[in-house]
């Protein structure tokens, strides 16, 4: 009971999940040692990976047998997260990618693994957060149409937002008093309500009542997002914020994923467990062709166990 425990769903059995996975798990055996590891996904998936098979001691927990590869990755979401959420604290979940067509074609009527896991757990409230070792971005708003998005960003919302990224810096990051920039949405800023009244009216509100309410912390902005990352990315690390939100989407991935696609996470906050997940897709053009980079799983492998150890710390 001592160990960690992970839970790892590979994804989409036919996509490049099992292949990225299985390099993960090889390429992190000796710090993998003291941990234990559950794969909820058909072994089959991984017969071309040979090495792997010979040389790992991860346990393989099957899916229901002759169901659609969108049956398996629903149905290893629902089986992974009800083993990390039965009592151990010690466990986290670990997600491969999904086609969320395939999902949704064999029954798990959800936008992808966010909405899917806040349903699962419970969670009245979710932030998507990708994050690498340059930027860590929280979304106000994820999943969501483009023409929607202005509809969505609300005082309630934002503070969601802040609150949970404040949660996650203080729990797994270990800054009790952490440094946090938010986005605009508007061009400029909105330039004063020119381009847009949501950061006069949403915005800046929310932050000021945000920081009164909790004192030490220090939230800045809000910033034109076309010239934030560039900035950003010249501080030292010591200067740069701890968390970055962005009021959408492609606002906020496109950066994360510019500056370190292949060593870059997604994770959920706002869950009562620890999940993390690779930042890319099932890449089904180059399934079983040994060319898919772990970089991504590496990162989310090694995030999580760096988050257990933290909150094993309170």
């Amino acid at each position: 009971m001592n160990r960690f425990e992970l839970a790892i769903t590979p994804g989409d059995p036919e996509g490049i999940g099992p292949e990225v996975t299985a390099k993960a798990l090889l390429k992190l055996e000796k710090a993998l040692r003291p941990v234990s590891v559950s794969i909820f996904g058909s072994k089959d998936a991984f017969k071309r990976e040979k090495a792997f098979l010979r040389k790992t001691t991860a346990s393989f927990i099957e899916p229901p047998a002759r169901s659609s590869p969108g049956y398996q990755s629903g149905w290893a979401i629902q089986a992974a997260t009800q083993f990390v959420m039965s009592g151990n604290p010690r466990r986290a979940l670990v997600t491969g990618p999904i086609s969320k067509e395939r999902l949704t074609s064999a029954g798990f009527k959800y936008a992808g693994h966010t909405e899917f896991l806040a349903d699962l757990t419970g969670a009245n409230a979710v932030t998507m957060m990708l994050s690498n070792e340059l930027f860590r971005v929280a979304l106000v708003t994820n999943h969501c149409p483009l023409k929607d998005v202005s509809a969505r960003i609300t005082r309630h919302s934002l503070e969601r937002t802040l609150q949970h990224s404040l949660n996650h810096c203080r729990t797994d990051l270990g800054k009790k008093n952490p440094k946090i920039a938010v986005l605009s949405l508007n061009p400029h800023a909105g330039e004063g309500g020119l381009l847009g009244l949501e950061e006069k009216e949403i915005i800046i509100p929310t932050l000021k009542g945000f920081m009164a309410k909790n004192k030490g912390v220090q939230v800045n902005g809000p910033f034109p997002a076309d010239s934030f990352f560039a900035l950003e990315a010249l501080r030292s690390s010591a200067k740069r914020h701890d968390i970055i939100i962005a009021q959408y989407h492609d606002q906020g991935l496109i950066p994360v994923k510019l500056s370190d696609f292949s060593c870059s996470m997604n994770m959920t906050l706002g869950l009562p467990i620890i999940r993390t997940s690779v930042d890319h897709g099932t890449a089904f053009d180059l399934a079983g062709k040994d060319r898919a980079d772990p970089g991504s799983m590496i990162y989310a492998i090694e995030k999580s166990l760096y988050f257990l150890k933290n909150r094993r710390r309170k």
